[in-house]
C-alpha cells in the first residue's frame, strides 16, 4: 500500500526506492498500451514481452510470478544487450522456465539523456521471447538461399542460435557450439583467422576458459570457403554478418558433414569432450580448434601465487545461473484465461506448427521411428517431433491431450523489428 501511495503520486515521502525510480516506472508505464491494446496478431506473436531499466525496473507480459531472487540485471538477455548497446541481440536457445517450450531471444537497449550536451548512456534493454520454429520460419523468408542449401545463425562467439537440426533431432538446442555441428567449417573459418580464440581466467577455480569470437577483416561484412570432410565430400560456406546484430547467417551446401546429435564428437576435427558445455582442453595452439574448453591455470599454493612465466588473463564474466522455477499457488490461477491458445490440433503445417507456442509436430515414435502420417500436438503430447516426450516445464497434467498449445507467431518477417522498432520509438519521444 505504502509502495502505490509514491508511486501514484499521492505522496512525495520516498522511503523505499531509488530517487529515479519513479520517472522509470512512469515512462515503461507507456508500454502497456502497446503491449496490451495491439492488434491480435501482435498480442499473440511473441512467448514474453518485457523491459528492465538500470535502476531496477522490471516489466513483463504475460503477468507471472518471478523468484523473490530475480534480478534482471545479472541475466543474460540484459548482460549480453549491455554488452552491444544500439544492436539488435538474439541469444541461442534455452528452455522457457515458464512452460513456452525452447525459445530465442531478441533484445536491444535503449538510451537515455544524462547532461545537458545530450550525451546518452544505456538506460534499459527491451526484449522478447519467440520459439525456434518462427525463427527458421523467418530465415527462409528473408533469405531465399535457405530454400536451397541449409541455413544457420550463429553468435559472435561461435554459438548456434539456429541449427535445422533443432527442429528435427532429440536433445537439448541449449548452448551447441559451432564446433558440435559443424566441426569442418569451424576448422575452416580458424584457419582463415576469422573465428579466433579468446582467454579468460577464472580465479575461483583456477581454470583458463577458452572460448572464441568471429573477427572479420576491416570492412568486410562476410567470408567465405570451402573445405573437405570424411575425404570424400566437398562442403563450401558462406557466413554473412547481419547489420546491427550480433549474429551471422550461414549458408552450407552440404548435409554429410554434420555432427547429429553429439555422435562422433572424440574425432581429431574439433574435438568437443562434452556437449552443451566445456569440456578440458586439448590443444592450446592459437590454431587448433576444438569447442569451448578449460584447462588447469598454473598456480603455486605454497607461495599463493602464479609463475612468473605463466600468461594471465582478463577475468572471466560471472556465471548466470539458472533461473528457478516459482510454483504455482494454489488456487492462484483460478479463472483466468489461457494466454495461448493455438489450437494445435488444426494446424497441419509444420512450419506453422513449430512456430507456435505450445505446439510440435509430431512426426516420429517414442522408439525414435517415423509415424506414417505426421501431425501437430500440444507440447504436453509430443515435444521435440517424439510422442510420448513432454516439454518438462509446461505443468502438464496426465488428463491434458489438447489446448494447451499457444498462438501462432506472426508470419511477416518485419513484424518482430518493427513491434520492438516501434516501442523504443514511443519511449523516446515520452
Amino acid at each position: 500500500g505504502q509502495y502505490l501511495v509514491y508511486l501514484d503520486g499521492q505522496s512525495t515521502v520516498n522511503k523505499f526506492f531509488k530517487p529515479t525510480v519513479i520517472n522509470s516506472v512512469r515512462l515503461t508505464s507507456a508500454l502497456n498500451s502497446i503491449w496490451q491494446g495491439a492488434a491480435s496478431k501482435y498480442t499473440q506473436s511473441v512467448v514474453w514481452r518485457y523491459i528492465g531499466t538500470i535502476d531496477g525496473v522490471f516489466r513483463l507480459i504475460p503477468g507471472t510470478q518471478l523468484p523473490t531472487s530475480y534480478d534482471h540485471l545479472k541475466r543474460g538477455w540484459f548482460t549480453r544487450s549491455i554488452s552491444n548497446p544500439g544492436q539488435l541481440t538474439l541469444s541461442p536457445p534455452y528452455l522457457d522456465a515458464f512452460g513456452a517450450g525452447f525459445v530465442v531471444t531478441l533484445g536491444t537497449t535503449i538510451t537515455q539523456s544524462v547532461d545537458s550536451l545530450q550525451t546518452s548512456a544505456v538506460g534499459a534493454v527491451m526484449a522478447m521471447d519467440f520459439t525456434m520454429g518462427y525463427l527458421g520460419d523467418l530465415l527462409q523468408e528473408v533469405y531465399t538461399e535457405c530454400r536451397t542449401f541449409r541455413c544457420i545463425l550463429m553468435d559472435l562467439s561461435g554459438y548456434l542460435v539456429f541449427h535445422p537440426d533443432f527442429l528435427t533431432r532429440t536433445g537439448s538446442p541449449e548452448w551447441v557450439h559451432l564446433g558440435h555441428k559443424e566441426p569442418f567449417v569451424m576448422q575452416s573459418l580458424i584457419q582463415q583467422g576469422v573465428l579466433q580464440k579468446q582467454n579468460c581466467s577464472r580465479y575461483d577455480t583456477f581454470k583458463r576458459h577458452v572460448t572464441y569470437k568471429m573477427v572479420l577483416p576491416g570492412g568486410q561484412t562476410f567470408v567465405s570457403g570451402s573445405t573437405s570432410c570424411y575425404t570424400t565430400t566437398s562442403l563450401s560456406y558462406k557466413f554473412e554478418q547481419i547489420a546491427q546484430s550480433n549474429v551471422f547467417v550461414g549458408f552450407l551446401t552440404s548435409t554429410s558433414c554434420s555432427r547429429l546429435d553429439g555422435r562422433n564428437m572424440f574425432t581429431s576435427t574439433c574435438p568437443c569432450q562434452t556437449l552443451n558445455g566445456l569440456g578440458r582442453c586439448t590443444n592450446s595452439a592459437p590454431l587448433s580448434c576444438e569447442c569451448p574448453c578449460t584447462e588447469d591455470l598454473p598456480f603455486l599454493p605454497c607461495n599463493n601465487s602464479f609463475p612468473a612465466s605463466g600468461t594471465l588473463y582478463d577475468v572471466c564474466p560471472a556465471d548466470i545461473f539458472a533461473l528457478p522455477v516459482v510454483p504455482r499457488k494454489p488456487g492462484s490461477v483460478a479463472g483466468l484465461e489461457q494466454c495461448f491458445n493455438g489450437r494445435c490440433s488444426v494446424i497441419d503445417q509444420s512450419r506453422t506448427c513449430r512456430a507456435t507456442v505450445g505446439c510440435d509436430w509430431c512426426f516420429r515414435s517414442a522408439s525414435l521411428i517415423e509415424l506414417s502420417a505426421a501431425y501437430c500436438s500440444t507440447d504436453c503430447v509430443c515435444f521435440q517431433g517424439t510422442l510420448g516426450m513432454q516439454n518438462p516445464n509446461a505443468g502438464c497434467t496426465a488428463e491434458q491431450n489438447e489446448g494447451g498449445g499457444g498462438s501462432t507467431i506472426i508470419q511477416s518477417p518485419a513484424t518482430v523489428l518493427a513491434l520492438v522498432s516501434g516501442t523504443v520509438w514511443l519511449l523516446i519521444t515520452h
